[in-house]
């Protein structure tokens, strides 16, 4: 469901812009449905609670997968329980980086980036893995996270970018976290990875 406002400068009604809107709403209507409205009161009432645990989520699983990435790391997670150096190794070997807000350590030190979001941050993050092939791969992995396009979801989802812009990284993916048990999450995430490093050795 998409709904909202549309806004425009009064110096944009001398070119006209008024008037073609007011045309639009002769059409179109500017009044939102029943089923709509009553769907973004619904969403509304829980946007808070949904937000606060897909940050959390994220949070865990970006330290998770960073922490694989740079063993050093390892020792600022509050659970390290998966990432046995057998499981940091099988990480590496597929996966190159990481990107997330909370990463952005210079921004965090400079404080900006935290005063604009002190509560979390986004639910969305990309990956980059070592080959194309194991990117276009992954998503078939796991059972968790959908293949598809969308933000912000109560869902976990996943997409290979390249499929829908062919001007980024190929071996990129991005990923939308949802509501679900983070560590049920990060999981699906390692059998994933599993499984590609078990075909790199096959």
């Amino acid at each position: 469901m998409l709904c909202g406002i549309l806004t425009v400068s009064p110096a944009r009604a001398k070119e006209g812009w008024f008037a073609k809107l007011a045309a639009e709403r002769l059409y179109l209507g500017n009044v939102m449905g029943s089923m709509e409205g009553w769907l973004g009161i619904r969403s509304l009432r829980t946007l808070e609670l949904r937000v606060q645990r897909q940050a959390l989520n994220v949070g865990k699983l970006v330290a998770w997968l960073d922490a694989a990435l740079h063993p050093e790391k390892e020792s600022a997670m509050s659970d390290t329980s998966t990432l046995s150096s057998g499981n940091s190794r099988i990480i590496r070997d597929v996966l190159a980086n990481v990107q997330h807000a909370s990463l952005q350590a210079e921004d965090l030190q400079d404080g900006w980036l935290k005063k604009q979001m002190p509560n979390g941050f986004g639910p969305v993050f990309a990956i980059t893995m070592k080959t194309e092939e194991l990117a276009r791969r992954l998503p078939s992995k796991l059972t968790l996270f959908h293949h598809a396009t969308s933000l912000g979801g109560v869902e976990s989802l996943i997409e290979w970018r390249t499929m829908t812009d062919d001007t980024v990284d190929t071996r990129l993916l991005r990923v939308s976290i949802g509501i679900e048990n983070w560590e049920d999450l990060r999981d699906d995430l390692l059998n994933g990875f599993k499984a590609l490093a078990g075909e790199l050795q096959s």
